[in-house]
């Protein structure tokens, strides 16, 4: 024992703060909701919360008319945001990767909408997206695009691709940063002999750029689906989950029924099915991009 403290104390002491604060602010939060979602608890009633079992969650399943339309718009947020990021960036990468004038100047400017504040790009687009005042009718309205403002934000069709749009420019920088990091260590002299070969441009992309960023742009888009899932702010600044639960999302969802409603009960089995269906996703994702990534 003496020996083993010996060669490894000092580093499990080095880790012993880190360990502390996963077990203090990860674990036990945790296992609290997965507990309270057991029980009936409310601040706003005055009696003791009472142990209910899975009546929350088979409320959440069988009774509650929102849940599965909420679900549903997790998904869409989820991936379609993910998706759209990933449209974005790949031939931003590709830009930003070539010798362009000035590329420092552009890359240093696409970080700006990832290093901003959530809250703060959330209140300027729901500025440029106003149906009365906002940017985007103006300019549309100029280029004979429309005929009369579009209440963007309020309009049943329109307010998805809207928030869609929006999540997107916050998120495609990330994206195109780890994509530049990998075309950067991709072989140059791979891809010159494709050229004399006589490959052009998108088959040089298709066959051999493309599949060498593939373990990259795998742990990008895993790590950006669980970033999208786990991160509402940009929603609940624009529309608030509205109109309705049109745009709700289950972190919404959580937040409206713990911190409005005060109902943390229902609340935390919001958050235990939030947890349980991010898994399945990442599950998914992994056997089905994960093979043959070398």
């Amino acid at each position: 024992m003496r020996r083993y403290i010996h060669a490894y104390g000092y580093g499990y002491l080095l880790l012993l703060p880190v360990v502390l604060y996963i077990v203090a602010f990860q674990f036990y939060p945790l296992i609290e909701t997965v507990r309270l979602s057991l029980f009936d608890y409310s601040l706003l009633a005055s009696g003791p919360m009472s142990f209910t079992g899975l009546d929350n969650y088979l409320a959440l399943l069988t009774e509650d008319r929102a849940f599965w339309r909420i679900f549903q718009n997790s998904l869409l947020w989820v991936l379609g945001s993910t998706a759209l990021q990933f449209l974005i960036a790949i031939p931003a990468a590709l830009v930003l990767f070539s010798k362009i004038k000035w590329r420092g100047l552009w890359r240093g400017l696409m970080m700006v909408p990832w290093v901003s504040p959530v809250v703060v790009i959330g209140i300027i687009w729901k500025w440029i997206y106003d149906g009365h005042y906002g940017l985007l009718n103006h300019y549309m309205s100029e280029l004979k695009l429309i005929q009369e403002n579009i209440i963007w934000l309020g309009h049943e069709y329109w307010v998805w691709p809207a928030l869609l749009l929006t999540s997107a420019w916050k998120g495609f920088p990330y994206i195109t940063l780890m994509l530049l990091s990998g075309l950067t260590g991709l072989s140059k002299d791979m891809i010159e002999a494709a050229h004399v070969d006589g490959a052009n441009a998108w088959q040089r992309f298709t066959q051999i750029i493309l599949p060498l960023l593939k373990p990259i742009i795998y742990v990008t888009g895993l790590v950006s689906i669980v970033a999208s899932w786990t991160k509402f702010e940009m929603i609940w600044a624009l529309t608030g989950g509205g109109p309705g639960y049109a745009t709700s999302i289950l972190p919404t969802y959580l937040y409206t029924h713990s911190f409005v409603y005060f109902d943390l009960g229902k609340g935390s089995a919001i958050a235990t099915l939030s947890m349980l269906l991010v898994l399945v996703i990442v599950v998914l994702y992994v056997r089905l991009f994960g093979r043959n990534l070398d």
